[in-house]
C-alpha cells in the first residue's frame, strides 16, 4: 500500500512539474545578429526653424517596450487614453533631443531632459528662441521649454496636463496655452453591478448608415466616463505662471486669433 501511495505521488509531481515550469518562463533575446538589426536606432528626425539656423535632432525607439504595451487602456468616444496619466495610450515617444547649430555644424547636448525622456508634441515658438514639448510619465504629462540659445530645459506647469483631447498652443513667445487635468485617478467611476435601467433602441423603419467610429458611446456610464477624463481646465502659462481660463469644460480646441485678443474654443 505504501509502495502504490509513493508511485502515485511521483506521478503527480511529475505531471505538475510542466505547470511548475510554466510559471519561471521568461521573455527570451534572439541570437545576437537578429537583436542587433532589429534593436538598430532609427534615423534621426530632423526639425529646423524658419531662418535655418537650428536644427533640432531627435532619436526614438525602433518598437514600444513591452511595459508600454502593458500600461492599462480606456476605448471610449473612438480614443483611446491611459487612465493613469489622462494621455492617449498609443503614442510614439521620442527618446533624445539634441540641438544642431548649423552655421558652425556643432551639435550641442540640451541640459535639463527629464529622464527617462517620453518626448511628444514639439514645438517652436513663434519668435523660434524657444521649443516646446510634453513628456509622459506613468502618472502624468508635464510641459516643458526648451531655451535654443543656452540648449537648457526647462519644466513650466505644476499641474500636470490633460492630452485626451488635444495638447497645447502657442499664445506669444513667452505663453503657452493647454488643457490641466483636475480630476484624480482615484476619483474615477466605478462601473456598477448592475445598470440603473434598460437599454432602449428605437427602430423608426427608416434606411440609416452605419456608423465607422470604432468605441463610440454606449451606455450612461461610458458618458460618466468620458466626462470624467476629458473635462479639463484650460490653462496660460507665462513662464511658468498659470493663469486660469474659463471653466471646466470638455475642451475640443482652442485657437488663438491672429491679434491675440481672443481665443476660439471648441466644446462637448
Amino acid at each position: 500500500m505504501l509502495q502504490k501511495n509513493t508511485l502515485l505521488a511521483l506521478l503527480f509531481l511529475f505531471a505538475a512539474a510542466p505547470a511548475i515550469c510554466q510559471d519561471d518562463i521568461s521573455y527570451k533575446m534572439p541570437p545576437k545578429e537578429i537583436a542587433e538589426m532589429l534593436l538598430v536606432k532609427p534615423t534621426p528626425g530632423v526639425n529646423i526653424n524658419d531662418k535655418g539656423e537650428w536644427m533640432l535632432l531627435t532619436e526614438s525607439s525602433s518598437y514600444p517596450s513591452v511595459e508600454e504595451m502593458a500600461k492599462p487602456e480606456y476605448r471610449i468616444a473612438g480614443l483611446r487614453l491611459n487612465p493613469n496619466n489622462f494621455a492617449p495610450s498609443r503614442q510614439n515617444y521620442i527618446t533624445n533631443l539634441s540641438l544642431k547649430n548649423i552655421a558652425t555644424g556643432k551639435t550641442l547636448t540640451i541640459s535639463g531632459l527629464p529622464v527617462p525622456l517620453y518626448a511628444g508634441a514639439i514645438s517652436w515658438s513663434p519668435d523660434e528662441k524657444k521649443i516646446a514639448f510634453t513628456n509622459t510619465t506613468a502618472n502624468r504629462v508635464d510641459l516643458y521649454s526648451i531655451e535654443v540659445l543656452t540648449q537648457k530645459a526647462t519644466k513650466l506647469n505644476r499641474s500636470p496636463l490633460n492630452t485626451i483631447t488635444g495638447s497645447y498652443t502657442w499664445y506669444d513667445n513667452n505663453s503657452i496655452i493647454y488643457r490641466a487635468a483636475i480630476n484624480p485617478v482615484s476619483a474615477a467611476p466605478k462601473k456598477p453591478l448592475a445598470p440603473k435601467g434598460p437599454a432602449v433602441q428605437e427602430n423608426y423603419g427608416k434606411a440609416s448608415p452605419r456608423p465607422t467610429y470604432q468605441d463610440m458611446i454606449k451606455s450612461p456610464f461610458d458618458e460618466t466616463v468620458f466626462a470624467f477624463y476629458a473635462t479639463t481646465q484650460l490653462v496660460k502659462n507665462t513662464n511658468g505662471v498659470e493663469t486660469k481660463i474659463g471653466p471646466p469644460a470638455i475642451y475640443l480646441s482652442a485657437s488663438v486669433s491672429p491679434d491675440k485678443k481672443y481665443l476660439l474654443l471648441r466644446t462637448a
